[in-house]
């Protein structure tokens, strides 16, 4: 029978590539999540900055590593963070 050729370092292999894969998979489902947080918090500080100056609002955004550093890392939070920031006058540099 089929079960006959399947020994037991065989189905050890089996096992720890399953697991493999099921760890692969919830890593780049992360990973994937992370990324599109990043872009969307990176792309709401330079909109964000665009719009404070269009609206001439009295206080202004700098766009320098730091604060790219803290919108790629927290999102759409860090986008908060820095404008907030930005709002008190508390440079980011």
């Amino acid at each position: 029978m089929v079960f006959d050729m399947i020994t037991p370092s065989g189905l050890a292999i089996l096992i720890v590539a399953i697991a493999a894969f099921i760890a692969v998979f919830y890593f780049l489902k992360v990973v994937k999540y992370l990324i599109v947080n990043s872009v969307i918090g990176l792309i709401l500080l330079f909109v964000s900055k665009f719009v404070i100056e269009a609206l001439n609002l009295g206080f202004n955004i700098d766009i320098n590593l730091v604060s790219i550093l803290i919108c790629a890392i927290g999102g759409v939070p860090g986008v908060l963070i820095v404008v907030l920031l930005g709002f008190l006058g508390i440079p980011l540099a």
